[in-house]
């Protein structure tokens, strides 16, 4: 909220203090407004002088150093609100460790995070990127991974047990999962070789085999 008073309490600053400048007579309080505004040091300085040429050049020093300070605070980027259970995207960020269990991610953009042991267990990542993440032993058992991306990706000691992969996106790394058991893998797109291998593991077995299309 402040960030949008700053520039109109600037302009109306040194359009009272060149008022003054030119000896202009003021209403009673707007004079008021001056004198406290420079007792607090809010008063943009005018050179006083009896050449109006220089109070002139004054003005326009003002005026341009007004509506610079006005185009830095809006060029200023805040961060977006957070939403429910999402909160920010989280591209290029180290969560690991971190706890994101049974909350809602839905489409959140996890490129490149470091997720090094984080638990992701029954939380809804449908549609996440998760392009070149590195998820050593993260823990996505029972999360639903709905259309995700996990291309490029670590994913040594990584769980996706009792998850629900369907339509998601995996490279070879899918390979280096340690457990596959219980997961549904329907319409996920999974490179050929990669999913002869995959259906040669001990835990891919009933559903999870059927959803894979093994032969």
């Amino acid at each position: 909220m402040i960030y949008s008073v700053v520039p109109p309490l600037l302009f109306f600053l040194f359009l009272l203090d060149y008022a003054n400048c030119f000896r202009v007579n003021l209403p009673t309080h707007s004079n008021n407004i001056l004198s406290r505004a420079r007792e607090k040091r809010w008063e943009v300085p005018c050179l006083r002088t009896k050449v109006s040429n220089q109070c002139n050049e004054d003005f326009m020093t003002l005026a341009k150093g007004v509506v610079t300070t006005a185009v830095l605070i809006a060029s200023v980027s805040f961060p977006a609100n957070a939403v429910s259970g999402g909160g920010l995207d989280f591209a290029n960020l180290d969560i690991t460790g971190q706890d994101f269990t049974g909350q809602s991610y839905n489409g959140k953009d996890f490129t490149q995070v470091i997720a090094k042991g984080t638990d992701f267990s029954k939380s809804n990542l449908q549609g996440c990127r998760f392009y070149k993440a590195f998820l050593v032993n993260a823990d996505f058992s029972g999360a639903d991974l709905r259309g995700a991306s996990l291309e490029g990706t670590s994913m040594d000691g990584a769980s996706l047990k009792d998850a629900n992969a369907a339509g998601a996106y995996f490279s070879k790394s899918l390979l280096d999962v340690a457990s596959l058991e219980n997961a549904d893998f329907t319409d996920a797109q999974i490179p050929d070789k990669t999913l002869i291998l995959v259906c040669e593991r001990d835990d891919v077995t009933g559903n999870t085999r059927d959803s894979l299309m093994c032969p």
